[in-house]
């Protein structure tokens, strides 16, 4: 039987995979719940970005957006972790998941690595798009299907973390067996936010070394 393209429309997705929005979302919950102190260093350059954000957020392209966002909060949050974790961008998923067939770039995700420092179990995926949704690329729908794909891939069974920007506006979601749940809006140009933002980054550290130690007993 010929495998058929998965589209990147969330109606669609929906409906092929039985997928429900919850009320509850506790793992959700439980993922933005968390909170940390932040050192001199990390607290100077959450300011920077904010600044940043503050002054630019509306004319940055996707590019500019990965590398004077993105990628500071991640180092902020501290996720990388020797060959246990590791923040990836531009890398290619594929995964076939009955008749239908799952190919996406993320523009970035968060993963366990190899020695040569490629993308092994991911657990976390980020799409973004410039300026508002639309039908040629919805980083919604892209990130769902990223993490369709890895929940096909995983052993685990653990729950799949996610998040879309639209220029500088983030949601953030998790997907648990069919049960798939989005955060509120959070803001780049809101020091709270961005705050929060980086609190969830963080907790990815410890979701995933749990879920390590668990597939290894």
């Amino acid at each position: 039987m010929a495998l058929k393209k998965l589209l990147p429309d969330l109606a669609l997705i929906a409906k092929v995979f039985q997928l429900e929005r919850s009320g509850t979302c506790n793992q959700l919950n439980e993922w933005l719940g968390t909170s940390f102190e932040l050192d001199s260093f990390e607290q100077r350059l959450l300011d920077r970005v904010h600044q940043e954000m503050l002054v630019s957020s509306d004319y940055l392209n996707e590019e500019e957006i990965k590398i004077r966002l993105i990628a500071p909060l991640f180092e902020i949050a501290n996720v990388d972790m020797d060959n246990q974790i590791r923040v990836f961008y531009e890398r290619p998923l594929y995964s076939v998941i009955d008749e239908y067939e799952i190919s996406v770039i993320c523009d970035c995700m968060v993963s366990s690595s190899s020695i040569f420092k490629t993308p092994n179990q991911p657990y976390f995926f980020l799409q973004e798009f410039k300026k508002a949704k639309g039908e040629k690329k919805d980083p919604e729908a892209q990130m769902l299907m990223a993490m369709l794909a890895a929940q096909k891939e995983n052993i685990n069974k653990q729950p799949i973390y996610g998040g879309f920007l639209i220029g500088a506006t983030w949601r953030l979601a998790t997907l648990t067996d069919k049960e798939y749940c989005t955060s509120r809006q959070f803001s780049a140009t809101s020091k709270q936010d961005l705050l929060q933002i980086i609190y969830a980054l963080r907790q990815l550290k410890h979701l995933i070394l749990n879920c390590n130690d668990q597939t290894k007993r």
